[in-house]
């Protein structure tokens, strides 16, 4: 039987959790059953050499995005985008080819092009429902919630001594950076003064923010990297907070894969993203705040309460392994793949 060939797509193949997971589903689709190919559409970046390790072709910036998936004959062409109309992102189809899938990353929706859309992705049940709400459903289109997935090969169990240090990491933007993870800091060491803190990816305003308070010198700053397996486990508990909230937030699934248990503030503002009530269970895995003066007072108990901190560790854990494991999410990818495929248009 010929292989399924697939095209995984996206502006960007960087430093992103969106990007991350089109690296790891190009890792674990079944070579067997799959002929996979990465792109590029607008440039490239850290993940392109990442990916070709896999053996996996990528395309960077081409000119017509029908003539490449025309020219390798491409399946289903599977773009991860934020779910509105960008010119050029979608290919034309001839006879019902190829198939269209769409990871809708930020729930928006396409008034142009969205009739070429064969099955629509998201993130989490968060996203998918807040979609669906806005847009509601095409006739003959399919909409699933599949979760960004984790590699659990890049983080292998360690053990460490606690060292009471809190972290964060993402890449460098303000809007994955809510104050609150900086503001809270003072009352943090005020209660705890043997805690630490890592920031990986700290923008300009959070440095510039960091000096204001004072705390340049008691915070270790280092640079984004595509290598994240020697991160975790030098921190205790994660402070996460997103000032555009998460549809998703895979570093958070990451800190879970780690045993650590996760500090996050809700986002239920009009037009902001969610999600992160739904990876993490409040008071179950860790804790999502619903107000800025409840953050310090979280990330504090945590510090101190060793068993409660590892048994939100350990559930979270347990979480990560049941919903985010890769290998467990591309067999479901994959299904949707073949149910589309066999799909009538």
């Amino acid at each position: 039987m010929a292989k399924i060939r697939v095209m995984l797509a996206c502006n960007l193949l960087d430093l992103g959790g969106t990007e991350k997971a089109i690296q790891i589903f190009a890792k674990y689709l079944d070579k067997s059953r799959f002929d996979v190919f990465a792109c590029g559409r607008l440039r490239g970046g850290v993940r392109v050499a990442e990916i070709e390790k896999l053996g996996i072709p990528v395309f960077l910036q081409p000119p017509d995005i029908t003539k490449l998936v025309r020219e390798l004959k491409i399946d289903i062409y599977h773009v991860s985008r934020a779910g509105d109309y960008e010119p050029g992102s979608l290919p034309e189809k001839s006879n019902g080819w190829p198939r269209i899938v769409e990871t809708n990353i930020f729930n928006a929706g396409d008034k142009q092009e969205s009739d070429r859309i064969d099955c629509y992705l998201f993130p989490s049940r968060w996203s998918r429902d807040i979609y669906l709400h806005r847009h509601g459903m095409r006739p003959k289109a399919r909409y699933e919630a599949l979760y960004l997935p984790v590699d659990f090969e890049e983080f292998p169990a360690c053990r460490k001594e606690f060292t009471a240090t809190i972290g964060r990491c993402s890449r460098a933007d303000d809007q994955k950076w809510h104050d609150v993870c900086v503001d809270s800091l003072p009352k943090v060491f005020r209660k705890v003064p043997e805690a630490h803190c890592i920031f990986q990816g700290a923008t300009d305003r959070v440095k510039s923010r960091l000096a204001e308070l004072g705390l340049t010198g008691r915070i270790e700053l280092s640079n984004t990297s595509v290598q994240l397996k020697d991160f975790y486990p030098r921190l205790d508990v994660f402070t996460h907070g997103a000032r555009v909230g998460e549809g998703f937030g895979v570093v958070i699934a990451e800190a879970m894969a780690n045993r650590l248990p996760v500090v996050t503030i809700a986002t239920p503002q009009r037009k902001k993203s969610n999600a992160q009530g739904e990876i993490i269970e409040h008071s179950v895995t860790g804790f999502v705040c619903r107000w800025r003066w409840q953050y310090a007072g979280a990330v504090i108990e945590l510090l101190k309460n060793h068993d409660l901190r590892k048994q939100f560790g350990q559930r979270g854990y347990e979480k990560a392994r049941e919903e985010f494991e890769a290998s467990k999410l591309t067999r479901k990818l994959e299904g949707i793949y073949c149910d589309v495929m066999d799909a009538t248009q």
